[in-house]
């Protein structure tokens, strides 16, 4: 009797298995679907204008519940998906989930200069605005080619340097001129500095942990409770973005653009 019941669990187990496999491939196929419902929803949001506002903000409601079943159900998790729901938020006028999807686009997309063009439209409308930190300005300052420059053309400053350097290192098999020798260690240099800048970027888009506070509104705390005081009089608000340092149960103690730590509430923000 025991052996017959493990053998109708296992085969239940397997069957249920198998029926979510289906269901994950069928919400796939259906993702086209949705996300050309959302984007007509979204298309017709925009002529609607100001002349039906309730209808348009109706519209802009389905067009997110599209795209976040895509996102949620389905494969379908690309740059493109994220990007269109994060114009649909911008639209609602909701600066914190807006802000959110263009970020996480923008880990699957580093390049997309329309993309970051609308993010840093979006930072521009948010409440709050943090002076960078004195060490931040600096390293800027020293380092203004890193923070100025797209990835994708520090991509391509890499790779030219790197295939300078080695055609100039060949020709110093031919030609053993000063002038030669403090080229190649010029190219070196600059090889090194592209490659190093690359490597940072792309280890802060997919290792460093960030997110974005989505609450209208959320009370900064010196400590992981509510008991404890406010680190500063103003509240902050949707929009704000920071850098993760611990994650717990219910709060995160996060570091803002300011350099300043404190704690937030878990319900308040989301990660990318």
């Amino acid at each position: 009797m025991r052996a017959k019941i493990l053998l109708l669990a296992g085969f239940l187990t397997i069957a249920a298995w198998a029926a979510e496999e289906g269901a994950v491939a069928l919400s796939r196929e259906k993702a086209l679907v949705l996300c050309s419902e959302a984007e007509a929803f979204f298309h017709e949001a925009n002529e609607l204008g100001q002349a039906e506002p309730a209808r348009a903000a109706e519209l802009c409601r389905k067009a997110v519940a599209r795209y976040e079943r895509v996102l949620k159900d389905s494969e379908l998790k690309n740059a493109r998906v994220y990007y269109n729901l994060a114009n649909v938020y911008f639209r609602m006028e909701d600066l914190g989930r807006a802000i959110l999807n263009y970020r996480r686009a923008l880990l699957l997309d580093p390049n997309d200069g329309k993309l970051q063009q609308n993010l840093q439209y979006a930072r521009a409308r948010r409440h709050d605005q943090f002076k960078e930190s004195e060490q931040t300005r600096m390293m800027k300052t020293l380092f203004f080619w890193h923070y100025d420059l797209r990835l994708k053309t520090r991509q391509k400053l890499f790779l030219g340097t790197f295939l300078l350097f080695w055609l100039n290192a060949i020709a110093l098999l031919y030609c053993s001129r000063l002038s030669c020798r403090v080229t190649l260690i010029l190219l070196l240099i600059l090889c090194v500095s592209s490659a190093g800048s690359v490597g940072v970027s792309l280890w802060n888009m997919h290792k460093q942990k960030y997110g974005v506070v989505v609450a209208a509104q959320s009370t900064p705390r010196k400590g992981d409770s509510e008991s404890y005081e406010p680190s500063f009089a103003e509240k902050l608000h949707a929009g704000c973005e920071f850098k993760l340092i611990q994650r717990r149960r219910t709060w995160s103690e996060v570091e803002l653009p300011d350099g300043i730590s404190c704690w937030l509430q878990n319900k308040d923000i989301e990660m990318l």
